[in-house]
């Protein structure tokens, strides 16, 4: 029993030493350099594509594609004058 006693607190020292090494060698708030990877304001979002605008062109492509496929000048009128209104045609 007093063996278990030992072994748990010496357990527990090293962990609390361990602990404090971490922090010391490890800080938690370490100013950023002013001229480096991590000046840049936008950071990681630079490397994402741009999503909405490859929702939107995978969106909009089709219904374009189809517009220039009418020939006849009414429906073609009527085709775009509803893409318009429902906001499917691209802004440029």
């Amino acid at each position: 029993m007093v063996k278990v006693v030992i072994s748990f607190c010496s357990g527990v020292v090293v962990c609390i030493l361990l602990l404090f090494t971490v922090k010391l060698v490890m800080p938690a708030f370490a100013a950023a350099p002013e001229n480096g990877p991590s000046a840049n304001k936008e950071g990681l979002s630079s490397l994402v594509p741009d999503i909405e605008g490859i929702y939107r062109k995978a969106l909009v492509m089709p219904f374009e594609e189809a517009e220039k496929k009418i020939t006849d000048p009414d429906i073609a009128a009527y085709y775009g004058k509803l893409l318009d209104e429902t906001g499917l045609r691209s802004q440029k």
